[in-house]
């Protein structure tokens, strides 16, 4: 666990080390907080992810016509 600003406590399940393209951040807190945030390997998916993204925008007619068939 590592100490957080203002007293919280953090505890980190160490993805950045474990090529995980994802950290999750707990907070001692109340009511509870969690944050998640990508690693730097995440990041690396944006660009993959935008695409995919534009491929459905581009052909969200078609599937849905291939759902009624």
């Amino acid at each position: 666990m590592e100490q957080v600003e203002g007293g919280g406590v953090a505890e980190r399940d160490g993805a950045v080390g474990l090529g995980e393209p994802v950290v999750r951040t707990e907070y001692a807190e109340n009511p509870p907080r969690v944050e998640y945030a990508l690693t730097p390997l995440g990041r690396t998916l944006l660009g993959p992810m935008d695409a995919v993204c534009d491929w459905s925008r581009e052909n969200l007619g078609s599937l849905l016509a291939a759902r009624l068939e």
